[in-house]
């Protein structure tokens, strides 16, 4: 491991299992639903003593026909870390139910976007074609498939008009071998690709269907359709579609190429990459789109903090909201120049605007720093605990809560013992030593353990260690 990197941690780590009754810890509404999805509703829910609102998806165990895939829904979700992906913060068990502890989002699905518009300009449309395809080829990167992409399963932060936008529901995702194709027939009728009905595919399904809801955010019809599931079906085997209709006027033949690259045949279709570097998805960047500016100072800071600062920061990270923080998660894909939904040593450098000069070196030794998991790179929640601002985790229920997760026993005190339960999961390497000066790094009164005055003296300081 990096010298620099000092400390090992995975945004999963902090998404727990709780066994018992989610009406301990929220409070909510059943009569209230937010939406339904392959197996039960979504509740806004209120986290008890604080000001935390989360969406919370309720299955009734009954529901679940295979709990190995249910597991894998789960476990997939776990691991995703990316802007436009929806999160999961924690999941409850009990007799009856599984329930998943997810962000909320209030702006509805696109769906409705779809219907209530009729259809979007061109602008428009790449502004929400590129977060999707974004957040596909992050999946595909990272050997995920969806295999349900519809309109249904994209949901908006908000209500306003350039809201983020979430991709929902990982019921069908499968982990994939790029070596073995894929047979369930999974999927929706007008986005299911031919090759996923006769039972023999790969990833690049989800290709075909983002195709086809870029077909349909541009002119407000699908390409395939039909008066009943077997008609539409039938259309979709054969494969035949059109631009030839009033709906596609005016529409660029940039944009016809891109669909005609990915509706197409999977020997001939585009990859995620590929439908990312295509012409007509870098228009809007010739406008020269509002650049936010990196602040690289902030990333530097982190690289000085206390190792138990980091962890903190970190969870605080793997738990806020979009809402918080929505111009780091537009700065992080604006930063993201492959759309991998990871970052490069070159992709911050490049975002250091008028400081490309800056020492490699440093930003090197900078990046193994805020990469935390030791990928090479930065995620999304390693760059959110790097670049937040002091004001938003120093609130009182953000840090509480991660004082709590910290002190797994709850007896107001963090040990040496507890800090190895959580961050010592993959970690045989790290000797006594660097544990208990984990602890003496913040103990101020030298008992051995950190209580919640020395946690938030802490929190509020940068060490500025050697």
């Amino acid at each position: 491991m990096d010298k620099n990197s000092d400390i090992f941690v995975k945004k999963q780590w902090f998404i727990k299992s709780n066994l018992g009754k989610l009406e301990d810890f929220y409070e909510f509404d059943t009569r209230k639903i937010l939406g339904s999805g392959t197996y039960g509703n979504v509740y806004k829910a209120k986290k008890k003593d604080s000001k935390i609102v989360r969406a919370v998806k309720q299955i009734p165990k009954s529901k679940v026909k295979n709990a190995e895939r249910f597991k894998r829904e789960i476990e997939i979700m776990r691991t995703l870390d990316h802007p436009n992906i929806i999160k999961l913060y924690e999941t409850f068990e009990d007799e009856r139910n599984i329930y998943l502890v997810m962000e909320v989002c209030e702006g509805g699905e696109l769906f409705d976007r779809i219907i209530e518009k009729g259809r979007f300009t061109e602008i428009e449309a790449r502004s929400i074609f590129s977060q999707i395809m974004q957040a596909i080829n992050y999946c595909h990167n990272n050997g995920i498939a969806h295999r349900d992409l519809k309109p249904e399963n994209f949901l908006f932060l908000t209500k306003h008009d350039d809201s983020p936008i979430k991709v929902i529901d990982f019921g069908l995702s499968k982990n994939f071998d790029n070596k073995q194709a894929m047979k369930t027939k999974a999927g929706t009728p007008y986005y299911i690709s031919p090759e996923v009905l006769e039972g023999n595919y790969d990833e690049s399904c989800d290709i075909w269907s983002a195709g086809v809801i870029l077909y349909i955010l541009l002119s407000g019809v699908p390409p395939f359709f039909g008066d009943d599931d077997s008609e539409i079906l039938a259309s979709v085997k054969k494969g035949f579609y059109t631009f030839d209709i009033p709906e596609f006027e005016g529409i660029s033949n940039s944009a016809k190429d891109l669909i005609q690259n990915m509706v197409t045949k999977p020997e001939k279709r585009f990859k995620a990459d590929q439908v990312l570097s295509h012409p007509w998805m870098k228009e809007d960047i010739k406008q020269k789109n509002k650049q936010l500016p990196l602040n690289f100072n902030a990333l530097k800071n982190f690289t000085q903090h206390h190792k138990l600062k980091k962890v903190a920061l970190s969870f605080i990270a793997s738990q806020l909201s979009e809402n918080e923080i929505s111009d780091l998660g537009k700065l992080f894909r604006q930063l993201d120049k492959n759309g991998d939904g990871t970052l490069t040593v070159d992709e911050i450098r490049e975002g250091l605007a008028g400081t490309n000069d800056k020492n490699i070196e440093e930003v090197r030794k900078v990046i193994s720093s805020i990469d935390t998991d030791g990928s090479g790179k930065i995620d999304y929640t390693e760059f959110l605990a790097a670049t937040m601002e002091k004001s938003l985790y120093m609130k009182e229920d953000k840090l509480h809560q991660a004082f709590k997760m910290l002190d797994i026993d709850g007896n107001g005190k963090i040990s040496k013992e507890e800090l190895k339960q959580i961050l010592g999961k993959e970690l045989g390497k790290y000797d006594e030593a660097y544990w208990d000066n984990m602890i003496k790094e913040v103990d101020k009164n030298g008992d051995g353990e950190i209580d919640y005055n020395e946690f938030i003296d802490m929190m509020n300081t940068i060490s500025f260690r050697k």
